[in-house]
């Protein structure tokens, strides 16, 4: 009868060979303990992505919060005028009636936001943008110095407090204040997720991980339809989703922290205990554990690192990294936004609208991992911020009401998706470990400017304004994209003067 062979036994030549097939032959130590994608990695993966859906609830609960309720006056100061226009304001209208839409009560017309008080109704998002700004900065600060895990765990609660918090709102300010601190907490939610799935990932997985990390968005916003068209009022509506995030926090407990992480801040004892558990859920042999880790010498085991931003400007060619992504990032935001609200042809029901605008993102995450894997980072950047350009620059020439414009819309839309998901992937093999959350978070603070600024500039006229802008600034990104080097195949640094070499 066969015994079982101690774990404590040099493995066999045979044995070795399997198991770093299983582990994708990598020179990664992380991936030769681990393996490049098992059970575990799976887990990981899915726990992160549920971070995602809190993240986008929280974004886009503004396409039913604020939805445009038709309003009729129906008493006026002096003389009842004849003929009374729908949603049209009059100087001596002394009450408004609302028409029932998705809510029996609407926001809109619980705080009066309509008439000159119709700018405080998209203010409402303005305000969470600007405090995603901040929350992306903080949060990926927080990640980068207390760790992965405690960053989404510690910014998950945070969510959904302030969501409850917002659905019990007395006033328009309140709830303004709590839309500002939901913004900086789901920053934490938007980031750090990325981040910890393609730490733990191997080389030749780390295409589909970067583009399936972000298909919980387009779900999200789909499920959305399910909150507003079972609630009655708004502030249920508010509360189902809080409700819903409530579940998904509680899971997120079970999350792992980035065994990379520990490492590279020297706590191998803790990097050890993950990475066994890994070992045992991914049936691989323990035997080479102890030795993979002790080949990676911590980058500072015995003084802890304090990164800061200013780490990511620490040398010419970190800072030409650093603001090259910053800008692709402003890019993908302002054309994202700005080309989603150009795209009005889906009809006048939101519901449909919605559930289509969120669905068709997610052909888009597979059609960039088949890109990223073939032809790799930079060719895929380079070429789709091209594609979105064009179809920008051609947008000039054509009416806004001719068929041809709406289907370079929906290219031009479908490339942008694209390039998200090439963002995720490229920024973590850019930068090392100790500054990755940090450049995520310098990169997703510039989308979020991109997506303040961008209902200004679709808003601009003529037509051809708009497109004029989206395609310089695209064609201007592909000259961004070209002074980064492609990282596709190359195993993650976590020594930030290995990184600058």
């Amino acid at each position: 009868m066969d015994t079982e062979k101690p774990k404590d036994v040099k493995l066999s030549d045979v044995e070795s060979k399997k198991d770093v097939k299983k582990s994708g032959n990598s020179d990664d130590y992380l991936e030769k303990t681990i393996g490049a994608f098992g059970a575990w990695q799976a887990k990981v993966c899915i726990l992160a992505s549920l971070t995602r859906f809190l993240a986008m609830w929280n974004m886009l609960n503004i396409m039913f919060l604020t939805y445009d309720n038709r309003f009729t006056c129906v008493e006026f100061k002096g003389t009842q005028v004849a003929n009374v226009t729908p949603s049209t304001c009059y100087d001596d209208c002394v009450q408004y009636e609302f028409e029932t839409g998705i809510f029996v009560k609407g926001f809109v017309e619980e705080f009066g936001l309509i008439c000159e008080r119709a700018w405080m109704a998209s203010f409402t998002q303005t305000i969470l943008m600007f405090g995603l700004l901040f929350g992306v900065w903080l949060f990926g600060w927080i990640s980068d110095r207390f760790g992965r895990s405690r960053a989404i765990i510690s910014s998950a609660c945070l969510v959904v407090v302030l969501q409850f918090g917002s659905s019990f709102a007395p006033d328009y300010w309140t709830f303004c204040a709590l839309r500002f601190l939901m913004g900086v907490a789901t920053g934490g939610q938007m980031i750090v997720a990325v981040v910890i799935v393609l730490e733990v990932v191997g080389a030749r997985h780390r295409e589909l991980a970067g583009a399936c990390i972000s298909l919980p968005d387009g779900i999200a916003e789909a499920t959305l339809v399910a909150f507003a068209h079972f609630a009655p009022t708004w502030r249920i509506y508010l509360f189902s989703i809080s409700a819903a995030s409530a579940l998904l926090m509680l899971i997120q407990i079970l999350l792992p922290e980035s065994p990379r992480w520990l490492m590279s801040r020297g706590q191998v004892d803790k990097a050890k205990m993950i990475m066994t558990k890994a070992v045992t859920c991914n049936k691989l042999n323990a035997a080479s554990l102890e030795e993979n880790i002790n080949s990676k010498t911590p980058v500072d085991s015995k003084k802890k690192n304090n990164n800061t931003y200013l780490d990511l400007f620490k040398s010419k060619k970190m800072s030409i990294k650093t603001l090259a992504v910053i800008f692709i990032w402003v890019t993908h935001g302002m054309c994202f936004f700005g080309i989603n609200q150009y795209c009005t042809f889906l009809g006048s029901n939101v519901f449909l609208s919605v559930i289509v605008m969120g669905l068709i993102q997610l052909p888009a995450c597979f059609v960039a991992t088949w890109l990223n894997k073939v032809y790799g980072r930079k060719a895929t950047m380079i070429s789709n911020l091209g594609i979105t350009g064009l179809t920008m620059l051609l947008l000039i020439f054509i009416k806004k009401d001719h068929w041809a414009a709406l289907t370079l819309g929906i290219i031009g839309l479908w490339a942008v998706n694209i390039t998200c998901n090439v963002a995720y992937v490229w920024v973590s093999e850019l930068f090392p470990t100790p500054l990755r959350n940090m450049a995520y978070g310098m990169g997703s603070s510039g989308a979020k400017v991109g997506a303040m600024i961008a209902p200004f500039i679709a808003n601009l006229g003529p037509h051809w304004v708009p497109s004029l802008i989206f395609s310089a600034v695209s064609f201007l990104a592909v000259g961004a994209s070209y002074v980064l080097p492609e990282t596709k195949g190359k195993q993650l640094e976590d020594d930030i003067n290995h990184a600058d070499k």
